[in-house]
Parts: structure tokens; sequence; C-alpha cells
């Protein structure tokens, strides 16, 4: 698995402290390098480092520990998508589930997303010295290794957007060594400069590497639509949405039968693109949600889990868990009661917080971490997707087919006789009973206008917050060049 590599793959980068000051990959190599296949491949490698479920690391360019943006930690772009929201809260990131951020939240280590923006400038570097290299390289390796470059910076950028909107990134080689400090570009140059890196890297990427285990972990072309989807989606690009959906359609992708399998079942048909875990990466989300107090659990299914306590970084709120209808077996992956180590049963009637939202439920041992590779895109979602942009272009007709296969997977009823804003309200609530846990729920409220709306009882939302702050150093640093998104 590519992934659990790339720690070890990435090379030392050294420097100047600043986040707006870019570290960039070929400024720290020797001056061979670039001169072959296997250094084409440890360049991209390391490009994948933000890209993991473990912890993080270290920095080297900024000397500061930054946690990965798929790990459970309350800082990670994976959390901070699900904690300011209806679906999770956490008593460790109370800042977030009453919307209580500012600049200063963001700072240093506590800002592992935005620092993010250095591996742009670092996939720019790899994308320029691959595409000047006179290797002796087949012209379609050559040609793969700066497609996958492009689609992990086109990413990269659409996650910054996602909770900054546009940031001052570094596109032009050119300029990777000139300190001057650059004003955000405009919302329209930041969308379009995402688009263009994934549309050019879709021709030379395979399909996808679903039971390729040597390369799992590495972006495709469906991972790629995945990405350009939820940039079209977060734009309201209905008709690009639709297409890219249906392109995502035509790959061969499928819904496991059973909901559950979805998470324990490697490299399946349902999944798009997962972050690999095993050993060295792993896969911490079953210890973050299980209670301190946690002997067992039995499932809706009649599955028990017999486990030792966890540490209750995280629940589902009782009002969230209440969306469920009634036989949905997407509950057979949520716990609404467990025995506690001294044998007392407890339920909501008598002290749970929240519901327990394992996900994954072939969980051995008493981890901490497990092996389970953490689903990013889904083939639901693409349904859903689809579903939503034929509903906002057309109304809900011809919508019905796709969001029916997702409830029918999940035992229940098929929808028909909606209203269009019927059902643009029932498919944001059939999202979060899908795709909870997934990362995917503050942009979807945000989308849908009920962010603010959503927010918990004596929250201090507003407007301003369907964004976060920009780093209040990068403000610093920027001397008035760098400006803070407003209401902040």
């Amino acid at each position: 698995m590519l992934l659990a590599l790339s720690g070890l793959l990435l090379l030392p980068l050294a420097g100047c402290s600043d986040l707006l000051e870019p570290e960039v990959f070929g400024d720290l190599t020797p001056e061979t390098f670039f001169s072959s296949e296997a250094d084409f491949r440890t360049a991209v490698a390391a490009l994948y480092n933000p890209f993991m479920t473990d912890w993080g690391t270290t920095d080297q360019g900024a000397g500061v520990w930054y946690a990965a943006l798929y790990n459970h930690d309350p800082k990670t772009y994976l959390i901070r998508s699900m904690t300011p929201t209806d679906e999770l809260f956490s008593p460790w990131s109370t800042t977030f589930d009453f919307f209580e951020w500012g600049p200063t939240t963001f700072n240093g280590g506590n800002g592992p997303t935005y620092a993010k923006i250095r591996y742009v400038a670092r996939a720019t570097d790899v994308i320029d010295k691959i595409q000047k290299s006179d290797a002796p390289v087949p012209p379609e390796v050559k040609a793969r290794y700066i497609a996958e470059a492009k689609a992990l910076r086109g990413w990269l950028m659409y996650i910054l957007y996602d909770f900054f909107g546009p940031v001052n990134v570094k596109l032009d080689p050119a300029t990777l060594h000139d300190p001057t400090i650059t004003p955000r570009p405009s919302k329209e140059e930041y969308v379009a400069a995402i688009e263009q890196d994934l549309l050019e890297a879709l021709p030379d990427l395979p399909d996808r590497y679903n039971g390729d285990a040597a390369n799992w972990g590495r972006v495709s072309k469906g991972a790629v639509r995945m990405v350009l989807l939820r940039l079209y989606m977060h734009e309201k690009q209905w008709a690009k949405a639709e297409q890219v959906a249906r392109d995502i359609m035509a790959m061969g992708y499928s819904l496991m039968p059973y909901y559950p399998d979805v998470f324990n079942v490697e490299q399946n048909n349902e999944i798009i693109y997962a972050v690999p875990a095993n050993e060295a990466s792993q896969n911490y989300w079953p210890q973050e949600i299980i209670p301190p107090n946690f002997a067992s659990t039995t499932l809706p299914s009649g599955k028990t889990i017999t486990r030792g306590p966890g540490w209750y970084g995280f629940w589902m709120p009782w009002e969230f868990y209440d969306l469920f209808e009634p036989g949905d077996e997407r509950l057979h992956t949520i716990a609404d009661s467990y025995v506690t180590t001294s044998g007392a049963v407890r339920t909501r009637n008598n002290g749970m917080r929240g519901a327990i939202p394992l996900k994954f439920t072939d969980i051995q041992g008493d981890g901490p971490g497990y092996g389970f590779d953490m689903p990013v895109f889904r083939y639901a979602e693409t349904l859903l997707s689809l579903a939503e942009a034929i509903n906002e272009q057309r109304g809900p007709d011809e919508a019905y087919e796709y969001v029916n296969q997702v409830r029918a997977r999940a035992g229940l009823a098929p929808w028909s006789g909606m209203t269009q804003a019927q059902f643009r309200e029932a498919i944001l609530q059939e999202r979060g009973r899908e795709l909870y846990a997934e990362g995917v729920r503050r942009q979807d409220l945000i989308r849908h206008g009920k962010f603010i709306e959503y927010a918990p009882a004596g929250a201090s939302a507003g407007p301003h917050h369907v964004l976060f702050p920009i780093p209040q150093e990068v403000i610093d640093q920027g001397g008035g060049v760098i400006e803070q998104n407003p209401g902040y």
C-alpha cells in the first residue's frame, strides 16, 4: 500500500518557518535527482504525506508537527468537517461544537489543514522537475507521474478552498523562489485552477486500483472525478456535476449489497478512494468513539462487539441518530446501548450521551488502532450527488432512480411523489444517514444553506462561519497583503 510508505519516502524539508514561504521539493534534493522512474516515484509518493490516517508528521520546513488530513484527531480536515455539524459532538472540541473559533485558533499545530498549502508548492515543483527531466523514462510513465502530482495538487487546493476559500497557492514554478507575498486570487481564478489540474490529470491516470494491493491508495481517474464532483457540487454547477457523476457511473463501480461490508471489506467495488491503514498507519476511529467504561455492545444486526475501553472523544447526538428510519440497515453500524465494565447497561435513558457511530464493525482486539482503510469517496455518494444535481435542474422525477438504489440497499422503501423543495430537504438528510462520519456533512449543510441553522443551541454561529478564518499568523506575516475572511 502506497501511503504506508509515504512517510519514509518524504525527503527532509528545511528552511523558513513562515507558512507564506513555500519550501519546495527541488531545492533540497541532489542535482542528479529526477533522473529515473524511481526518483519520480519517490517525489510523487512524498506528496501523499498529508493524506494519511496516522497522527501526522513534523514538517521540517516549518519545524511544527502537523496532523494528517484523514487522522481522527480533533484538529484534522476530516474531523473539522464533522464536529461543527449536527452529526458529531466532541467534548474535546467544544470550540468547534459551539462555533467559538477565531483566527488564532488556527495558528501553528492547531492549523494543520491550512499548513498543507506548502504541499501545493511542493507539487508545483515536482511537476516542473518531472516535466523538465530528460530521464530515460517512457513518455506514458512520465505522463502518469505528472498527472498524479497534478491530481494531488488539485485535491489539496479543493480541501483548502472548502475550509478557507481561495488561498494564495504557488502554481507557477518560476515564482517558487520569489519571496514576494501575493494576495489571494479571486474565487473564479482559484476554482478554474483546481478544475484545470484535475481535468489535465484525467487522461493519463488508470481508471481505478480496486484489487491492486500494490497501488491501492494512489489517485486514479475515479478519485479525480470524485474531487471534480465535490467541486461542482460546492459551486452548484449542477450540469457539470451531473455529467461527471454519470462518467463515474460508467466506470463499473457498484454498491455493496450490505452496508457494513463497505467498511469491513478492503478494496471493495463501492470504494472509489480510501486512505489505506495498516500497522504503520492505523485507523483510530473506533478508539476515539468508544466510551471509557465500554465492555461490549450488541448491534441491531445481532452482532456483538467486545473490546476494551476507548477515549470517548466523539459521539453522535441523539437528535441526529433519530433521523434514521426504523429498520434502516445503516443502523447496523451504530450502537445505541452498551454494557459497561461493571456489567451495567447504558442507554440514552440512563446517561449515555449519544450513539456510538462505529462504522467499522469487524473490530478484533482492543486496539487502539486498526487496519481498516478510511473511505474518502464512495459510489453511494456519486448516486446521491447525481440525484441532487438532477433535482436542482429538472425536479425529482428522474432523480428517484438513483437515491432509491441507496435506500434499497439500506432496506428502506423507495421515494416518490415529492416536490423539488421536498426532495432537496430529503436528500440532505439521506446523505447524512448514508455518509455519516465520512467528513462530508459540513460541505452538505453549507451547500443547502443549513450550516448555521443546524448549529447546536447556545452556539455563537453566524453567516461568516461557513468559512474558517485564515490563521492569524498568516495575516501577520502577510503585512496587509493577505486579506482575512469576512467576519473575522
